[in-house]
């Protein structure tokens, strides 16, 4: 598939329905798309592509293109791709980055020993509220993510909204939209809390799964009960070491608060963005 006038059209002017359309396709087919689009256009499209098939799509994309892509998107939405791809990946990702965009990825990419985000899975599957079942169903025959037997649902600011049981893909109608069958997802756990303070929770018990969320309240991942579990009785968990990690991420996300106009000449436009989507 070739871009024309017409195909770039209407992914500059309706990016959110392009990705939905996209989302059709092998990300090997969707990267070669992409791949002849203009970066500030392909970034936009991106930003709305179910994260599965966006980190796939990017790894099969020329790296000097797809590291502008992910820069376009800022450090925030570019850690939550990269933590869905292997060491090696993320480090090609990150050599071709612009140095100060690089150091503040590392910065957010990291969890320290002892807390939710060091042990989470972040290659679950998640889909938009609006897509149906049948959109979905195509999804996952291009995905390579669905390693639990549920589905999380997220808004465009990758907030959590819902919780889908792929057998219930089965027993609806496909033209049912997520929003229409998913449950509220209850609990969740911020990547930073310790695994030690999980001990005065018994909700790990009763769930396969708990959520994991950033601290600008992005769903990044899950916390499954054997982790927890291993995490907890497996070995010990030194409090004051924790003290120091939460000390050393206070620290880090000020630094990064205080230097996020300097990541990119489109920051403003960025943040722009999302504070339009909040609203």
């Amino acid at each position: 598939m070739s871009i024309n006038s017409i195909s770039l059209h209407f992914l500059q002017e309706h990016p959110k329905d392009a990705a939905r359309a996209l989302e059709q396709f092998e990300p090997t087919y969707l990267a070669n798309f992409l791949q002849q689009v203009p970066v500030p256009t392909a970034a936009t499209v991106v930003k709305y592509l179910v994260p599965s098939i966006a980190a796939e799509c990017l790894k099969n994309m020329e790296i000097d293109k797809s590291s502008q892509i992910i820069m376009k998107l800022g450090v925030e939405r570019a850690a939550l791709l990269l933590r869905r791809m292997k060491t090696g990946f993320q480090m090609q990702f990150i050599r071709a980055m612009t140095p100060l965009f690089a150091n503040m990825t590392r910065l957010v990419l990291r969890y320290p020993a002892g807390t939710v985000g060091h042990v989470m899975n972040p290659n679950v599957l998640t889909v938009h509220a609006d897509m149906t079942i049948k959109d979905v169903t195509g999804v996952i025959s291009n995905s390579e993510e669905l390693s639990h037997n549920e589905i999380f649902i997220t808004g465009d600011r990758q907030e959590l909204r819902g919780i889908v049981d792929i057998r219930q893909l089965l027993t609806n109608d496909d033209k049912q939209s997520m929003k229409q069958i998913m449950r509220a997802p209850g609990r969740y756990i911020p990547a930073r809390s310790t695994l030690d303070s999980l001990r005065n929770h018994s909700d790990w018990n009763l769930e396969e799964n708990i959520p994991v969320i950033d601290h600008l309240g992005e769903f990044i991942g899950v916390l499954d009960r054997k982790t927890i579990h291993e995490s907890l009785f497996g070995k010990t968990t030194a409090g004051h070491d924790d003290d120091i990690s939460r000390t050393a991420m206070d620290l880090a996300e000020l630094f990064w608060h205080a230097c996020a106009h300097l990541l990119a000449p489109d920051y403003q436009n960025v943040t722009k963005d999302q504070n339009n989507e909040r609203d």
